[in-house]
């Protein structure tokens, strides 16, 4: 195939499966699952995003319920307000519900740091993260899409929180902000 060819043919342009190598925008699926059987409520529904080329499953989440005709996203949980906006903890939390916001903006959905934030505070919730070596699937997917400036990562080593961190948090985060964009997630 020569380039012209390829430039010419508008299905090989764009996303490509990062199994089979096929044009996404041509073999992209979804489909809602439901679970067969006793005691299976709603909440059990997966949606399945995969390659119709090859089966590759690219994403698969719980369906969501709520939102218009009973179907699509049920609200989202907000990021607790902290106990005291005026302390360094929860100034670093309002800034960690800032990101949030901005993370939801762009389509993802940061549910574990909110529900870790609001049960132990942003500052709290990313010193469990760090010492319990669990790296957010927000941070790999913001840095994938070119914005590492949203993720905790990064705001940890902002001069602005070093009383909130140790030298040790701070590298240990900027390793994993390195480590997020050299190795593909599965």
């Amino acid at each position: 195939m020569t380039e012209d060819q390829a430039t010419s043919d508008s299905s090989s342009r764009g996303p490509i499966c990062p199994n089979c190598r096929e044009p996404l925008r041509i073999n992209l699926r979804y489909e809602l699952l439901v679970p067969q059987g006793q005691g299976q409520g709603p909440e059990a529904e997966m949606a399945l995003t995969y390659c119709g080329a090859c089966g590759w499953t690219l994403q698969c989440m719980p369906v969501r319920i709520g939102g218009p005709a009973g179907r699509g996203r049920r609200p989202q949980e907000e990021v607790a307000a902290p106990a005291d906006e005026q302390t360094l903890e929860g100034q670093f939390q309002l800034r960690c519900r800032e990101l949030i916001g901005e993370i939801r903006s762009l389509g993802f959905d940061p549910n574990v740091w909110v529900a870790m934030t609001n049960g132990l505070g942003a500052a709290g919730a990313a010193r469990k993260l760090l010492a319990d070596h669990h790296e957010l699937a927000a941070t790999h997917w913001l840095v994938m899409h070119g914005r590492p400036e949203l993720t905790m990562e990064h705001a940890i080593a902002l001069p602005r929180w070093a009383e909130l961190f140790t030298d040790a948090d701070r590298a240990e985060a900027a390793q994993r902000l390195t480590h997020a964009g050299s190795t593909p997630r599965r």
